[in-house]
């Protein structure tokens, strides 16, 4: 059992986790946006959701998510360290 549980730790790389990490933050910034989306939903004409909206949408955390959902969607490479399937 012991030797198996080596086996998971090994396969587990930082390449892995630093792409695991890159996609937790981008549902992060998705379900904000979730967030906001349904507060304009039920409240478009208030000046502070609209701001929030916006704010949000020029955030460098906004901009930094996006970037990585492109680059996590556009590559080409599998998730190393996992079986493919």
């Amino acid at each position: 059992m012991g030797a198996q549980k080596d086996s998971d730790d090994n396969a587990i790389s930082a390449e892995l986790l630093s792409e695991l990490h890159d996609q937790a933050q981008v549902l992060d910034v998705v379900d904000e946006g979730h967030d906001i989306a349904l507060d304009l939903h039920t409240e478009l004409f208030n000046p502070s959701t609209r701001e929030r909206a916006l704010k949000f949408l020029q955030s460098p955390r906004y901009e930094t998510a996006a970037e990585k959902f492109r680059r996590l969607v556009n590559s080409s490479e599998p998730l190393s360290g996992g079986d493919a399937a």
